[in-house]
């Protein structure tokens, strides 16, 4: 044992000496190139013969100079080397102390081969919840606003001012990730300027915020548009104004400022041939302050854009104004908002088949003329704070104003002949505010808090007259030459809801979430009733006034877990409801527990099958809880029934999504399935065409299948999509205390062929098969097929061409058959480079007078022709900014 101790220490001596005996010298020095100039970033690597000495290497400074400390009388491999150089190779032995070693680059001469980029233009790509179309391979140059090009993209579907991609309809649109009007879609595609958008871009399961990402429970589908970047920083936008004959006239302007810290848009139009508008409608779906936490089908007046089809007017002229800005005060502080104001005069005619199902059908053939003139004002506000990246905080502000009056004159036909004209002034305003938090607490919880409240007024003063009896059967009128009812309604509501969510990360595979809320709803509903004679005396029927008052709270919590494994993830979740309903002096409570189940399997990279169940209740429409009577037409009046509560629903859902390989295909397909028990409905109680409307819940089942499946495919210069949409429904009808089943069958079969036939031309080619079948005691069906073109080039260097053309066969339920072709035409001239261009636009060329609708509502059954307006000749000339 000593001896090996001795030999160790010996070994560890004698290293010691050798390494001691080895004497370091500095090598040293310049590199320059062939004319002498230092060059820096020199790599210089001296490689030692012997096995024990190590690597040394050096990079020259900007003076090209270099310094090495090496092993005296050692030989080293020098190597010198610089990009576009010839490199240096040398054996080395170093003896002196000092030494100095320059060294000279001589320049490479040598060309490089050529380079190839392998890469594939996608016009469509897919990355985990986002679509982006890259539109330059779908455009061509021709298109003047967004609605242009969104008729351009395979999958994605635009129909009265609402989009719909993968059968979903898009709730949020965005340009440059922030809102445009709190998310309108009828304004952004009306009105932003075609060759300023670079990229589309369809985000499924979209959140304001990545602290939204696992609390809010509204799954929005989100058009983002992506600006050319030139257009970042810029002021863009376009003035148009036109004139035709017959006094057919328009001016229309589309401004916008974009940088990356503010925006500031502002449209306006005028025009009296249908060409855009904005309607109450359109506006109360556009109201705010709905918190990110509170589901969609909470609250009323959510935003959803929708409009009327300007197509089935008789006359109009409307006017509407709006502006939208945003602006980031700083990093941590945004505010944003828009004010809108419309006024609109629209004139509706229309003939009407409407056959009334029973025992003993009844037919009424029905001439409507209204005259409209409709005022309404939107203001918004929105404060954004973001003190840190852990906590947000939004306050929405919204109120919203309308002023209505309208005149429709009825001339109706079943037994009798009568004339009947409806006047309406109403006037009603909403106002609106919302707080909501979110904060991420830690690593595992983030929490949000929301608080909202609204109030709403509805006033309106309605009359029916007429030189005929009507509603006798229902109210008590007095016999005079000339009938004149006389009704007045008062709404006033007020909600408050408030909402306080926790989302915690237990672990990699499973998170909880719960929360507790309260929601809060106190309704006045006030109607008064009278008859108005000739001498403008009134005889009051008080007896069938209702002045009722409804609250209604729910107390509720709710429960879940989410778990991820492996392709599968599933969400369950119970939420328990306590409700306490008071109306007409009735009080009743209700403990209602709300399931709901979500499972997502991933089959593969963007292949998705997502199953979804739910178990919901609803309360019904406030005017349903009425204790007496209120007219809701000439021809109808509504008996309210406060003894009802509440319907349930069982909703069942199944979606598939291939998205894998999105340059050649695309599938979507989904089942829906819900089964209502129980629900809600009306006893009818029918004598001619006049009609008692009494809801009621009843205990027996209505189902609802619906299946509505999409493909795509992917060419060169071309796409092709199909499309089936169909929907089965069984329902309950009372009528004279009569029970009995309908059946509705609604199908639909949809093709679009785009093509590109070269940079310049573009058509678009659609066809689309409608067919709508009632059964009940007897069979009916009505059938629409629809041949559609699209086109659009650029001849002559300036010149552009567009036409859409659609030709219509109808056969409605009476087996009638009415046929009918649209087309509008449109001629623009202007030069590259210049700001003004000039067009011809034709609309409704072969001034075809109606269209024809098939309706199903109730147990009525209605084929309408609406009158529309003549041919439209209109000269235009535009100012592009």
């Amino acid at each position: 044992m000593l001896c090996k101790k001795i030999i160790v220490c010996c070994s560890l001596l004698l290293s010691s000496l050798i390494f001691a005996q080895q004497e370091t010298i500095i090598v040293s020095g310049v590199v320059k190139d062939s004319l002498q100039q230092p060059l820096n970033n020199v790599t210089i690597i001296a490689k030692p013969s012997q096995v024990k000495l190590k690597i040394k290497y050096a990079i020259t400074d900007n003076a090209g100079f270099y310094k090495l400390l090496l092993v005296k009388g050692a030989s080293y491999a020098f190597n010198i080397s610089h990009l576009g150089h010839n490199s240096i190779n040398k054996e080395v032995l170093f003896s002196a102390n000092t030494l100095d070693y320059n060294f000279n680059l001589n320049t490479r001469n040598e060309s490089l081969e050529e380079v190839v980029i392998n890469y594939k233009y996608k016009p469509l790509e897919k990355k985990k919840d986002t679509i982006t179309y890259n539109l330059g391979a779908f455009t061509n140059g021709n298109e003047f606003k967004m609605q242009d090009v969104l008729a351009k993209l395979p999958g994605i579907k635009v129909e009265d001012n609402v989009i719909k991609v993968q059968g979903k309809t898009v709730t949020k649109l965005l340009v440059e990730g922030k809102l445009f009007f709190d998310g309108s879609t009828k304004l952004a595609i009306e009105n932003i300027p075609a060759d300023v958008m670079a990229k589309i871009e369809i985000i499924s399961d979209y959140k304001e915020s990545e602290l939204l990402r696992n609390l809010a429970d509204n799954e929005d589908l989100a058009l983002n548009v992506v600006l050319k970047e030139d257009k970042k920083d810029f002021a863009f936008g376009d003035v148009e104004a036109g004139v035709g004959l017959n006094e057919f006239y328009s001016v229309h302007n589309a401004l916008f400022k974009y940088n990356p810290k503010s925006n500031i848009s502002v449209i306006g139009d005028i025009n009296n041939f249908n060409n855009s508008s904005l309607s109450f409608s359109d506006l109360s779906r556009l109201v705010g302050g709905t918190s990110n936490l509170f589901k969609r089908g909470d609250l009323s007046n959510n935003l959803m854009s929708f409009a009327s089809n300007n197509q089935e007017r008789f006359k109009s002229t409307t006017r509407f104004s709006a502006i939208n800005f945003q602006n980031d005060i700083n990093d941590k502080f945004a505010i944003t908002g828009y004010a809108i104001y419309a006024n609109n005069d629209i004139v509706n005619k229309a003939s009407s088949i409407i056959e009334y199902l029973g025992n003993e059908p009844i037919i009424e053939t029905r001439e409507d003329f209204r005259d409209a003139n409709d005022n309404a004002a939107m203001f918004n506000l929105k404060f954004d704070y973001n003190p840190n990246a852990n906590q947000k905080w939004i306050y929405n502000i919204n109120y919203l104003n309308n002023n209505s009056d309208f005149l429709n004159e009825s001339l109706s036909s079943a037994v009798n002949t009568n004339q009947f004209i409806t006047s309406v002034a109403g006037k009603n305003d909403n106002f609106s505010h919302n707080l909501e938090g979110y904060f991420k607490l830690n690593d595992t919880h983030t929490m949000g808090l929301a608080l909202h409240h609204s109030i709403t007024n509805m006033n309106s003063t309605n009359n029916w007259s007429s030189n005929a009896l009507f509603l006798e059967e229902y109210l008590p009128i007095t016999q005079t030459t000339e009938y004149n009812i006389k009704q007045i309604n008062k709404i006033n509501s007020q909600k408050l809801n408030f909402l306080l969510k926790d989302y915690w990360l237990t672990s990699r595979h499973f998170h909880l979430f719960y929360n507790i809320g309260f929601n809060h709803k106190k309704s006045t509903i006030r109607t008064d009733i009278s008859q108005v004679f000739t001498d403008n005396s009134t005889t009051d029927f008080s007896e069938l006034s209702n002045n009722n008052l409804l609250t209604l709270s729910d107390v509720n919590a709710g429960f879940g877990i989410k778990s991820q494994l492996g392709k599968l993830e599933i969400v369950l979740e119970a939420k328990p409801h306590y409700f306490t309903f008071i109306r007409a002096q009735i009080e009743s409570t209700n403990l209602f527990i709300e399931p709901k189940l979500d499972i997502n399997y991933k089959i593969d990279a963007d292949i998705d099958l997502d199953f979804g169940y739910d178990f919901t209740n609803r309360y019904l429409n406030d005017v349903s809880y009425l204790e007496n009577l209120k007219v809701v037409g000439f021809n109808a009046v509504l008996q309210g029934n406060p003894n009802l509560t509440d319907t349930r629903s069982h909703n069942f859902s199944l979606y598939y999504s291939d998205y894998k390989n999105i340059d050649d295909y695309f599938i979507d397909a989904s089942v829906d399935y819900s089964i209502n028990n129980p629900v809600e409905n009306n006893t009818i109680i029918q004598s001619g065409i006049n009609r008692l409307n009494m809801p009621v819940i009843l205990n027996l089942p209505e189902d609802n299948l619906s299946l509505n499946t999409e493909l795509g495919l992917m060419f060169y210069k071309s796409s092709l999509e199909f499309g089936v949409d169909l929907e089965w429904l069984k329902l309950n009808q009372i009528i004279n205390e009569e029970t009995s089943v309908i059946n509705s069958f609604e199908y639909g079969l949809s093709s679009k062929w785009l093509y590109k036939l070269n940079k310049k031309t573009q058509l678009n080619l659609k066809y689309k098969h409608t067919g709508f079948q009632v059964t009940s005691d007897e069979e009916s069906r009505s059938i629409e097929n629809i041949i559609s073109l699209n086109f659009d080039s650029k001849f002559l260097k300036n010149f552009i061409f567009k036409t859409d053309f659609s030709t219509h066969f109808v056969k409605n339920f009476s087996e009638n058959t009415d046929n009918y072709t649209l087309q509008n035409l449109y001629v623009g001239y202007s030069k590259p480079n210049n700001k003004f261009s000039y067009s011809l636009n034709v609309r409704n060329m072969y001034n075809n007078g109606v269209v024809v609708r098939n309706s199903f509502s109730n147990n009525l059954l209605m084929s309408n022709q609406v009158f529309t307006l003549p041919r439209v000749f209109l000269v235009a000339f535009k100012y592009k900014f």
